[in-house]
């Protein structure tokens, strides 16, 4: 899922005042999120798709020209871009499906209704958003080990 889906669906479910680029700063606050609790504490998956997504782009290819912002995992090492400006509506979020849509939606509700200072809205929105996190993290737990521990015991 890509962060202009994402922003569409947001915008269609609940129109708002706020523009696209403070939604993808949102977004990519929370991608980070993602990496640095879930992520990087764990070992990459063994399977294809796993391969693909020990570099996580926010843009351009590594070695492509000009500021590419792109994360490459390495253990515990996290290479991040500073510019806002790589992260895009093209950008393919880190959540996988069946995660990803409402992590991202509950997330957008939230920084929404906060900024609105509507606090009943924000605090089911984040009952939410708390929920669709529990779900991915406990998928990420269940189908990875944590870094760290022995694949084996004697």
């Amino acid at each position: 899922m890509t962060a202009g889906e994402v922003i569409a669906l947001v915008d269609a479910l609940r129109p708002n005042q706020y523009g696209e680029e403070q939604k993808l700063r949102w977004l990519r606050r929370l991608d980070g999120q993602i990496l640095a609790e879930l992520e990087d504490t764990h070992e990459p998956p063994d399977d294809q798709i796993g391969a693909q997504r020990q570099r996580v782009r926010f843009g351009e290819e590594e070695g492509g020209s000009g500021d590419g912002a792109f994360v490459t995992l390495h253990g515990s090492e996290m290479e991040r871009a500073s510019s806002d400006d790589a992260y895009t509506v093209d950008t393919e979020l880190l959540a996988p499906f069946p995660y990803g849509e409402e992590l991202y939606t509950a997330y957008l509700f939230c920084q929404i209704d906060l900024h609105n200072a509507e606090i009943q809205k924000y605090n089911q929105s984040l009952s939410l958003l708390a929920a669709a996190w529990r779900q991915l993290a406990d998928w990420i737990n269940r189908s990875r080990r944590p870094k760290g521990v022995p694949g084996w015991k004697l």
